[in-house]
């Protein structure tokens, strides 16, 4: 029998959905007016330093803007302090005070709270949080959390549309389409979290298993799903122990453009989008009826965890020692694979491409916001444009500091320090970086590809990356709500004992369509449609 899952520690968590481990390239341009030294002084810079001897600055609240500008208090004990959450460890109280130093070494006007939050209750305490004043959350990210129309739904985070003008730079650093997906009604709630953008299905198997079952030529190659399955099988015979594949939820597999919703009532397809433009419901098409028999078969082969709709599904489980193989996407094998090296630390891997390089919605994976309940939004706007554009704000946050919690080689790679391997041994989480604003401003970290970071940014003007024609469409579903919650509610129902073969896929998939169409998913798809044509005429 194959092991039963337990609940992963967040350290795990973070090895999951296309991944993106980060920090901050030594050297790397900032947009403050100082520089981080290597012993983690600073200097301060020349318009702090007039800032503060100007004693004749008109009393007025530190933390609004005027004239386009944050207004800056000389003394830094006023400034305003804005909540941030990160994924910290035990040294968070050092790492707070070392980026608040430089924070007023660079004249910010602002300083930071870092602020943790237990993983397995993030939901519930963030919604807790976004509506409460005296203990409220400032700056977060929405990843595994909900999506910006929700969040503006739900009256969670402010509008961000003024602040385009007076920090141009952050709305310049990405593709046009991952900003708009994080537009509301025409108008910005939310920023683009840094990543590439497009990605592809990636698939990563023990490397001590392909070296054993004869397949190590397929590293860093393009092959197809039944080439992977004939390694299924042959890995699957010689360790019957072990899984092949932990989600079946694989997006770019799917071939689908989630337009954002991974209920995915009304996607694109095929090829993710890129030659339609008609959205179609998915749980009706031969290509749902392909897939899911796909996985009735992977599951009848012995390829799938056991019981798993009981099991807490995530990357983690190759390193458990429960799967030999997983599925998850990339942009590159070489990114994949140094994925697999920073999370992944009890087993080397090689990793294989199933399908193409394409974007589409569901490569926006995270966005950065303001709270509803933030007491000082314009100071928490400019912490937030230090996030995306200071590399050593980025590397405070993602890091924590340099020599004590990670250190840099030769090539600008980022490690754990000698004798540390995890969080919890370290004192600060530096796997997590695919979770913050701006992943590029980072070094690499516990990888030797130093190339990690320039590459993804390359892909941004990338002109031969094909996109979804949908890439940037957000739907808003006020007209057709009520369908549109009972749809995604019998996709929770039905959809993961589909996915995971666990039923009779015929019978149970008529079952599954006509729970939906009783739910008025066709009055779903047709105002979906009517607003994306609405949407391409622009």
């Amino acid at each position: 029998m194959k092991k039963r899952i337990m609940a992963l520690i967040l350290v795990l968590v973070l090895a999951v959905c296309g991944l993106s481990a980060c920090t901050a390239k030594e050297g790397a341009e900032t947009t403050a007016a100082a520089t981080q030294k290597e012993d983690g002084a600073t200097e301060k810079a020349d318009a702090g330093t007039q800032a503060a001897e100007n004693t004749d600055a008109p009393e007025t609240e530190a933390a609004e803007l005027r004239d386009g500008e944050l207004y800056v208090d000389p003394n830094p004990d006023n400034w305003p302090t804005v909540r941030v959450e990160v994924f910290g460890g035990s040294k968070e109280a050092e790492v707070e005070a070392a980026m608040n130093e430089y924070l007023i070494s660079i004249n910010a006007g602002v300083k930071a709270d870092l602020y943790s939050l237990n993983f397995g209750e993030r939901a519930t305490q963030l919604t807790l949080m976004l509506t409460d004043p005296d203990n409220g959350i400032d700056l977060f990210g929405w990843r595994f959390y909900s999506t910006p129309r929700d969040m503006v739904n739900n009256e969670q985070i402010i509008c961000l549309e003024k602040y385009k003008e007076i920090y141009p730079e952050v709305w310049q650093l990405f593709p046009e389409p991952a900003y708009e997906y994080c537009e509301v009604n025409g108008e910005c709630w939310s920023i683009p979290g840094g990543d590439s953008f497009s990605n592809f299905s990636v698939w990563s198997l023990r490397k001590d298993i392909a070296e054993e079952i004869g397949v190590m030529d397929l590293a860093d190659t393009r092959i197809t799903i039944e080439q992977m399955e004939e390694v299924m099988a042959k890995a699957e015979a010689a360790h019957p122990e072990l899984a092949w594949q932990a989600d079946t939820f694989l997006r770019p597999l799917m071939g689908v453009d989630n337009l954002g919703d991974d209920k995915l009532v009304g996607v694109l397809i095929p090829d993710r989008g890129i030659n339609s433009t008609e959205i179609v419901n998915y749980y009706a098409t031969d290509e749902w009826l392909d897939y899911i028999k796909m996985c009735k078969r992977w599951n009848d082969a012995g390829y799938l965890v056991d019981d798993p709709l009981n099991t807490s599904i995530n990357t983690g489980l190759l390193n458990d020692g429960v799967c030999g193989a997983i599925g998850y996407e990339a942009f590159s094998t070489q990114y994949a694979q140094s994925l697999m090296q920073a999370q992944m630390t009890n087993y080397e891997t090689i990793s294989m491409q199933l399908t193409d390089l394409i974007g589409d919605n569901s490569c926006v994976y995270t966005g950065w916001q303001i709270s509803q309940v933030c007491k000082y939004p314009d100071a928490a706007m400019k912490l937030l444009a230090l996030m995306y554009t200071d590399a050593n704000v980025h590397n405070f946050i993602c890091y924590g500091i340099k020599d004590e919690t990670y250190v840099v080689d030769e090539n600008g790679c980022a490690w754990y320090p000698e004798g540390k391997s995890n969080p919890d041994e370290n004192g600060w989480n530096c796997g997590g970086c695919w979770w913050y604003a701006n992943e590029c401003l980072g070094y690499p970290f516990q990888t030797d590809y130093k190339e990690y970071f320039t590459d993804m940014q390359a892909l941004w003007t990338d002109s031969s990356i094909s996109y979804s024609k949908a890439m940037g469409f957000v739907f808003d579903p006020t007209d057709v709500y009520d369908q549109w919650t009972a749809c995604r509610a019998t996709v929770d129902q039905y959809r993961p004992a589909l996915l995971f073969g666990q039923v009779d896929i015929e019978s149970y998939n008529e079952d599954f369509n006509a729970e939906l169409k009783a739910d008025g998913i066709d009055d779903v798809i047709a105002e979906m449609n009517k607003q994306f044509q609405a949407w391409l005429a622009k």
